[in-house]
Formats: structure tokens, sequence, C-alpha cells
């Protein structure tokens, strides 16, 4: 049985993403704690203990030492075999979309800075704003090579469209809850996707929002549970039934006043939990752009 080219390329592919994705472990984690990402060599973070080299094969390694320390015998974070098994993944699925072409190439740059910034963003709601920085200029290079000055002009204004957006968005914040309602970095990652995207920025946007309210919605009111703001979650409920009640039920202006009513009371509610917590931290957004994005660049192109 023989293997045709194709094929033969997304093997190699997969293991090239297995390879970067043990790299971006590193880059996540040492860059949170201003390490050099070269210098000293891997080791325990545990114990401190130097690596050996059967100990760093992208997730072979996980599974030969039962996810423990060879040294110490402390747990391994399940981060290390998840993010090398996405970045396979996803350098997987941008070669079967995009084949052996330039846009392939600069999709592989962007992927992986995405998946660096949603690892930071998700451990310690960091994010290195020069990544975003390196994608927006490779998303406007990007287009002027593909689509010349237009393509430039549209990437120019992608990249506006998308930092303005998010910012009124975070500085809307100030009305409500006296602070922003989005980090600053959020701005710098939504201006490099509309450098890339142009103006379907707007649709990567309207993706990304989506995915906020998948992911960062449990998150929310499951922390307003622990904090014992039962109403909060009441209300949450009822407003959740009253829309199954309006789209499935009944359909008149009871149920509708029903709807508003009961949203209006969950907004008031959340504002006033909002406005009681003191050290506020922002709830990881960019994993929801990321999550636009990969839904966009691989179903909507």
């Amino acid at each position: 049985m023989t293997i045709d080219r194709f094929h033969y390329f997304l093997f190699w592919i997969c293991i090239i993403g297995l390879c970067f994705g043990s790299f971006f472990n590193v880059v996540i984690l040492r860059s949170l704690s201003n390490e050099s990402i070269v210098f000293p060599p891997s080791k325990c973070p545990k114990c401190g203990n130097k690596l050996l080299f059967w100990h760093n094969i992208p997730v072979l390694s996980y599974l030969i030492l039962r996810g423990k320390c060879y040294f110490c015998k402390e747990k391994i974070s399940i981060q290390y075999p998840i993010v090398e098994l996405i970045t396979m993944l996803l350098f997987g699925f941008t070669f079967v979309k995009f084949g052996f072409s330039i846009t392939t190439l600069f999709a592989l740059f962007w992927l992986s800075c995405l998946i660096i910034m949603t690892g930071t963003d998700l451990k310690e709601q960091v994010v290195d704003c020069n990544i975003a920085i390196a994608m927006g200029i490779s998303g406007i290079i990007y287009n002027l090579i593909t689509a010349g000055m237009s393509g430039g002009l549209n990437s120019i204004i992608g990249l506006l469209i998308g930092a303005i957006i998010l910012e009124v968005i975070a500085r809307s914040g100030y009305i409500f809850v006296g602070t922003r309602a989005m980090g600053e970095a959020d701005t710098y990652v939504a201006g490099a996707l509309g450098a890339i995207f142009g103006k379907e920025i707007i649709l990567v946007l309207f993706l990304g929002l989506i995915a906020s309210m998948i992911f960062i919605i449990p998150v929310f009111f499951y922390n307003q549970f622990k904090n014992d703001n039962k109403l909060t979650c009441i209300l949450g409920v009822l407003f959740a039934l009253s829309f199954l009640l309006l789209k499935t039920v009944w359909q008149n202006y009871y149920t509708l006043a029903i709807f508003m009513l009961t949203g209006i009371a969950l907004a008031v509610s959340i504002l006033k939990s909002i406005r009681k917590v003191e050290n506020r931290n922002y709830l990881p957004y960019v994993p929801a752009l990321a999550a636009g994005t990969l839904f966009f660049l691989f179903f909507s192109i």
C-alpha cells in the first residue's frame, strides 16, 4: 500500500505540530515566570531536576511517566499533552484546509500565537501584547501579498474596526462598574485579527461573543454560586426558563414581558454583584476570540 504525497506531508505536519506544542508549553510557562525560553534546559517545575531527553517526547512521555515526574513523582500538569495534541490537530486541519499554500504558512503562525496567548490568558489572565502586534503585522503583510494594495487597505480598516469595537466595549465598563470591562490586551488581539481578516472581523468578533457566552457565562454563575449570591443564580435560571417559554410554548406579549423583566432584573443583580467586588479579575476573553477565529478560518473561508 503506497502513501500519496498529501498524506505523507500531513503526517509530518502533525508530527511538527506535536513538537511545536511542546515548545509552546515552555513559552506559556516561562513567559509567566519571566524566565528565558532557551535557558536553563527543561526541568521539573516542582523539584527542579533537569529532564532527560526521553522525558520531553510530546504526549508519549506523559503516558510513559503516567503523568508523574520521574524524579519527585509529583503530578505533571495535564496542560502539557493537551496543548501538544491541540497544536497537532490545528496544524493538521490547517494543512487539510489550505494545502500547499502561503495561506498555510501564515495561518500556522497565527494559530501558534493564539495558542500561546490563550494558554497564558487561561492560566494567569496575562497576554503578551507583543505577540498580538506580531500577528497584526503579519496579517497586513499577508493581505498585501495576496491582494495587493486593496488587501492592505482592507487589512488596516479591519484592524481599526476590531480595536475600536473591543475598546468601546471595554470602556463601557466605566459607565456601569467604574472600571474596564476587558483587559487592554483583548483590544490588541481584536486589532490583530482585524488586520488578518479585514472587514470580516465583525463576523469573527460575533463568533467570539457566542463562544464567550458558552464558556464564560457558566464560569460567572459558578463564581456567583460559590460566593453565595443566590439571587443572581435564581434570576439567571428564571431568565433562561422565560426565554424557553417564549420560544417554544407561548409567543405573546405576556411571555415577552416576562422575558424582558427577568432580563432587566438579572442585569441589575449582576451589576450590583460586580460593584461589590473590590479586587476584580478579568475573565479570559482571548480563548473566546481564538474560538471565533478557528470557526471562521476552518468553516467560513
